[in-house]
């Protein structure tokens, strides 16, 4: 059998094949963020009011040289339970340089942009801190040793030291399809995907967050490039969320070192009792991110003009049962299979 006869049937079914599929325009470039171009804000305030009552951590047998309270300006003896009224909080914002990868497909042709294969470490590898505060608001009392007058009335935020927030990633959990607009000078984009987000973090050595995924969604929006084989993406995200939780959670002998007020310069060791009413969490995240992205080698693209066509299947037909280039799926023969991934690609 003559080469051109032996090729017939194959010509024939990459031709039925071709003519049923439809023709596609797209490009897969593979991005990495721009670092010193990128940033992200984590912003987060979390507040627990609770009350309940001071007391000095004097004890006439296990520490009898701690320190006592009393009630009023002029005090009296013994070591006294002073009712308070508090808010735990914690906040500030995180500004961080993220890091991260993800495949961006566009197709010109049908107004398309895909996303594949998103990981953001949001941190950028750089751990952040969140400042903890205790506000709080007593009757007026006195201490002994160190002898000190606290007048009332008056909310005082006592420093109790940070939050470290060592890890927060955002993964892609599902592919993200959106919509791409051609505009003077390139194109705008938005997509939504669907991530998992990852934080750690630790309150005065105690963990606060294990790292357990949470399900989110990150609307990027932006704008896009394409210049040859190169793509640049920059793109933005914002979402926040605030949440209250009535919690009636009591506790009790808990240190609290306190500052003295008149005179200033030491500090009163207390046990502070009390019952949280509620938490409140809010929370924010946004980011301008810039990537650069250099577009995906189709390996169906057998003489690399940047279009898989004819002459690619002319040279995969001229390697049939052979091996080389043209052996797509790496079985170490130009076959059917081959075939079929070329057809795929076409156009």
């Amino acid at each position: 059998m003559t080469p051109s006869k032996r090729f017939l049937p194959v010509l024939s079914a990459a031709c039925a094949v071709l003519a049923a599929a439809p023709t596609f325009a797209a490009d897969t470039f593979d991005c990495a963020l721009v670092r010193k171009a990128s940033s992200v804000t984590q912003a987060t305030d979390v507040a627990a009011p609770f009350t309940g009552t001071l007391i000095g951590n004097y004890d006439a047998v296990s520490n009898p040289t701690g320190t006592s309270t009393v009630p009023g300006f002029f005090g009296g003896s013994g070591n006294n339970p002073i009712p308070y009224s508090a808010s735990f909080v914690l906040g500030g914002d995180i500004v961080s340089a993220p890091t991260g990868a993800f495949a961006a497909t566009v197709d010109m042709e049908l107004g398309a942009i895909s996303i594949e294969g998103l990981s953001l470490d949001l941190l950028g590898g750089t751990p952040g801190a969140l400042g903890a505060t205790l506000n709080i608001n007593y009757s007026t009392f006195r201490t002994v040793n160190p002898g000190s007058l606290y007048p009332g009335g008056v909310t005082i935020p006592v420093p109790l030291g940070e939050a470290t927030v060592s890890a927060l990633v955002a993964t892609q959990a599902a592919p993200a399809i959106g919509t791409l607009t051609a505009v003077k000078g390139g194109y705008t984009f938005a997509v939504a995907v669907p991530v998992v987000v990852s934080l750690t973090a630790d309150l005065l050595g105690t963990p606060i967050a294990d790292g357990v995924p949470t399900p989110g969604v990150l609307p990027l929006t932006g704008t896009l490039l394409v210049d040859g084989d190169a793509l640049v993406l920059d793109a933005t995200f914002s979402n926040s969320a605030s949440q209250t939780q009535p919690v009636g959670q009591a506790f009790d002998a808990i240190p609290l070192a306190l500052p003295t007020v008149i005179p200033a310069g030491a500090t009163a060791n207390l046990l502070m009792a009390g019952t949280v009413s509620e938490v409140t969490v809010a929370s924010g995240l946004s980011a301008d991110l810039s990537a650069v992205g250099l577009r995906r080698t189709n390996p169906a693209d057998l003489n690399g003009d940047g279009l898989v066509g004819a002459a690619d299947l002319a040279i995969m037909l001229d390697a049939w049962g052979g091996t080389g280039p043209a052996d797509l799926n790496g079985d170490g023969v130009v076959g059917a299979a081959d075939l079929s991934i070329l057809l795929d690609a076409w156009g």
